[in-house]
C-alpha cells in the first residue's frame, strides 16, 4: 500500500512535538538495561533518537521519509552524537540491515498504525524481530482505541495547536479533522497547517493520512505471531497497567 507523504510534515514535525517527552525516559532506561544498542522504527526527526544517543547508546533509525531523516541528521550533528547514530531510509515492512543483534527496538507515537492493514503491521513486527538478538525487547506505543471518543470527534474540525515558527517567520495554526470507520479499524486524519506571515500572506499545507488502530488482544496476538512474548501492557509511560481509561496502549515484548 502507498505510504502517506510525510515529507510534507517535515517543516512542522518538531514544533508539533515540542512539548512531548513522555516516552523518552522509559526508552532510555529500557535501552540501557538491555545493553545499549537500539533500533528506532519510524524515527522521524530524531525526537527520541537524539536524546537516547546523547546518553551514550548507539541507535539505528529507520524511516520512510527522506525529509524527516535529513532533519534528524542535522540534529544529530548539532548534538554531537553522529558517531553513535545511523539513519536508514526504508520501509518498516521490509527493511534489511546488516546488523541483526540489537538489544532493544521501539516504535512509538502511533507509528505502527500508519501501516493500514493487519498484514503490513505484522510484517513490520516480523522485521523488528529479525533484527533483535535472542531475548531482545520491543516496545510498541499506540493510542488506546476509545470508540466513544473517536466517534464523538469524527468529522469535527478543531484547532489542535498553534505556535510561532521563528525560523520561517510565521505564526502557524494547526487544524485537524478526523473520521473514524470502526468496522475497518481506520481513522482518516487530515492535518492542515496554516502559516501566517508578518506581511499578511498565508500558506496552507495539507497532510492526509490513515491510521489503523489495534485492539489490545489483537496487538498481543500480532506480537506473538511475529515471534514475541508479551511481557507488559501499559496504559502510560509511567508503567501503569493498561485499562479502558488509559490514553495509551503500550506493549513490551521479548523476542522468543
Amino acid at each position: 500500500m502507498q505510504r502517506s507523504n510525510f515529507d510534507l510534515f517535515a517543516p512542522f514535525y518538531d514544533h508539533d512535538y515540542r512539548n512531548y517527552r513522555d516516552d523518552i525516559q522509559m526508552i532510555v532506561d529500557q535501552t540501557q538495561d538491555a545493553g545499549g544498542r537500539a533500533l528506532a522504527l519510524g524515527c522521524g526527526t530524531g525526537r527520541v533518537l537524539i536524546p537516547l544517543a546523547a546518553t551514550g547508546c548507539r541507535v539505528v533509525g529507520v524511516d520512510h521519509s527522506p525529509a524527516l531523516l535529513e532533519i534528524a541528521r542535522r540534529k544529530a550533528e548539532q548534538a554531537q552524537v553522529s558517531a553513535r547514530v545511523t539513519l536508514v531510509q526504508a520501509d518498516l515492512c521490509s527493511f534489511a540491515l546488516a546488523a541483526n543483534d540489537f538489544d532493544f527496538a521501539y516504535c512509538v507515537s502511533n507509528t505502527l498504525m500508519h501501516l493500514t492493514t493487519q498484514d503490513e503491521q505484522l510484517a513490520a513486527l516480523r522485521s523488528a524481530h529479525r533484527h533483535l538478538r535472542a531475548g531482545g525487547r520491543l516496545l510498541v506505543d499506540l493510542f488506546n482505541p476509545d470508540i466513544p471518543h473517536l466517534t464523538a470527534i469524527s468529522g469535527v474540525q478543531e484547532l489542535a495547536d498553534q505556535w510561532q515558527d521563528d525560523g520561517r517567520g510565521a505564526h502557524v495554526l494547526k487544524w485537524s479533522v478526523r473520521r473514524v470507520d470502526v468496522a475497518r479499524q481506520l481513522q482518516e486524519t487530515t492535518f492542515i497547517y496554516e502559516s501566517v506571515f508578518a506581511d499578511g500572506h498565508s500558506e496552507r499545507a495539507v497532510l492526509p493520512f490513515l491510521l489503523r488502530f489495534v485492539w489490545p488482544s489483537e496487538g498481543a496476538l500480532l506480537l506473538e505471531k511475529a515471534g514475541f512474548r508479551v511481557e507488559e501492557m501499559w496504559g502510560d509511560f509511567d508503567g501503569n497497567d493498561y485499562d479502558s481509561e488509559s490514553e495509551r496502549l503500550i506493549f513490551l515484548a521479548r523476542k522468543e
